[in-house]
């Protein structure tokens, strides 16, 4: 498969890399010892995939998910992307819809007193995710942490996401080199405004405790 290699590796402003020094530095740290490129990506993969899951805006750098050590899918995922282009690792974005799963949802709204709020997010949500060239375009999701997953499963929940199909039952998947235009466009059409911050912590608070499920 031939491609520009070359367009995969740049820097953006959400995708910092060239301008967080420990962003840099966390990648060669986990690259340490790793023999090629797909040891590399695993130990990067795992390590960010287990920072912890929590809600927040759209368009956060890559070099702030690092610092707070948490973050959504579409931060995580770009945390994911500036590691591993830093080591000269091709990486993109995806991003397509699936439905979620209320039921669970709700729980985290009951949980937290925000059950109406959490209604507002509607069933059909974006999610972004990962796409790493290892000799062909393999795509890993970061999203949730281990934690998370064992507690969703405690619950009788379920780990495959429901993709939204079109009529002849394909998924519209959205492949991007940068996501920033689309990531400050999905962030001006959030669902919470106002008081999101607020909102955030209450249902992060319901999705720590589906965590402690997890380790229990």
């Amino acid at each position: 498969m031939s491609f520009d290699r070359k367009k995969y590796l740049q820097p953006s402003k959400l995708c910092d890399f060239d301008r967080s020094p420990s962003l840099r530095k966390k990648a060669q740290d986990l690259a340490a010892g790793c023999a090629n490129r797909e040891g590399k990506f695993r130990k990067v993969f795992i390590f960010v995939k287990e920072l912890p899951y929590g809600l927040e805006d759209w368009d956060v750098k890559a070099s702030q998910i690092l610092s707070k050590g948490w973050g959504m899918c579409s931060g995580k995922t770009n945390l994911l992307v500036a590691l591993l282009r830093s080591l000269d690792i091709p990486a993109r974005y995806r991003i397509y819809q699936f439905k979620a799963d209320m039921e669970l949802w709700q729980r985290f709204g009951e949980e937290s007193g925000r059950a109406q709020r959490i209604n507002e997010l509607g069933e059909i949500r974006d999610h972004v995710d990962c796409e790493v060239w290892l000799g062909r375009w393999v795509d890993c999701d970061p999203g949730r942490d281990s934690d998370m997953e064992r507690g969703m499963l405690k619950l009788g929940g379920k780990l495959e996401r429901h993709k939204v199909t079109d009529e002849k039952g394909r998924v519209n998947y959205l492949r991007l080199a940068v996501f920033d235009d689309w990531a400050k466009s999905r962030h001006a059409r959030r669902k919470f405004r106002a008081d999101r911050v607020d909102v955030f912590s209450e249902i992060n608070k319901g999705i720590e405790k589906l965590r402690e499920i997890g380790r229990g």
